[in-house]
């Protein structure tokens, strides 16, 4: 992973993309998803994303408050679209 641009006030517990990825997949989002996501934290850009792997909507919104709460400058949502496809978008949280 690239080394970590996040501008200051952001991330106060230092967490490490590792563990960011880490806890995200705990929270039972894909490898992917956590990966793509982690990356935005670690860059600091705004995404988005189409695929069909399913996350739950308590899954999403635990994960939407472990970045708030962490301070890691973004925020993400997932919305159902058609063919069984989910659309992700990650955005820079305003703090």
């Amino acid at each position: 992973m690239p080394a970590p641009i996040i501008p200051d006030g952001l991330n106060p517990n230092k967490l490490s993309g590792t563990q960011v990825h880490a806890h995200l997949r705990s929270l039972g989002l894909s490898k992917l998803d956590a990966s793509l996501i982690t990356d935005c934290v670690n860059v600091h850009k705004s995404c988005s994303w189409q695929n069909n792997e399913e996350a739950t909507d308590s899954a999403v919104a635990t994960a939407r408050k472990f970045l708030a709460e962490n301070k890691l400058g973004v925020d993400v949502v997932m919305a159902p679209a058609r063919f069984g496809k989910y659309i992700w978008e990650v955005t820079l949280a305003k703090h």
